[in-house]
């Protein structure tokens, strides 16, 4: 029986997957490189460090240019970043907790920037939030995800995940939890580990109740 849902952050919580692809582009345009959304989206769901790793080893940069980037990238991000919300999440969320359902948040992203958002839009929603300072391993490893349920409760098999990236929907699904993909930034084609592939959070909705 489902009694949980766990939500990723960036993509899917709040609009600003464009915002971070904007800052990350900014960053690398300083140092004369360049990446495509669809190419940095696939690495969403993972942690600064982690993003920063890979793209430095796409564009072989060294530890001192990498260290510049991720400040660069902070830098940009603060200066355009605007808080935005999908259509019908919202309404979504008074749905789940209608029907009791747990809720939480699991990201890729730092409790310094996602903790006090959740905390102002989010607190009569979410029970829990997990980000990346609080496990060893995050996505693709399930760690993040294996601890939300372990902060609401939760067996794996009682929770589903409403993720947007291809790294979240890996670790949700070596978590051992049933995994909805949203399409709020890549195609049905990048998503394809999902159990479940919808284009909107009304149909992350239905999809949900026809599982309860």
């Amino acid at each position: 029986m489902i009694k949980g849902i766990l939500f990723d952050f960036d993509g899917v919580a709040v609009k600003s997957m464009e915002q971070h692809y904007e800052a990350w582009s900014k960053a690398l345009a300083d140092k004369g490189c360049s990446i495509e959304k669809e190419d940095f989206y696939m690495l969403e769901g993972q942690g600064v460090k982690e993003i920063s790793n890979a793209i430095g080893r796409k564009f072989h940069l060294n530890q001192k240019d990498m260290n510049e980037l991720v400040e660069k990238k902070t830098f940009y991000y603060n200066q355009i970043m605007k808080l935005e919300f999908y259509p019908y999440f919202f309404e979504l969320l008074d749905v789940l907790k209608n029907k009791k359902l747990k809720l939480g948040v699991v990201t890729g992203g730092a409790k310094s920037r996602v903790a006090d958002v959740v905390k102002n839009h989010f607190s009569e929603y979410f029970e829990c939030l997990v980000t990346v300072d609080d496990v060893q391993h995050g996505k693709p490893y399930p760690d993040p995800f294996l601890k939300g349920a372990e902060i609401l409760g939760l067996k794996s098999d009682e929770c589903i995940v409403i993720e947007n990236a291809p790294k979240g929907i890996e670790a949700a699904v070596k978590a051992g939890m049933t995994v909805i993909a949203v399409k709020t930034t890549l195609t049905e084609k990048y998503l394809d580990q999902a159990h479940f592939i919808v284009n909107d959070f009304r149909q992350v909705e239905q999809t949900i109740l026809s599982l309860l």
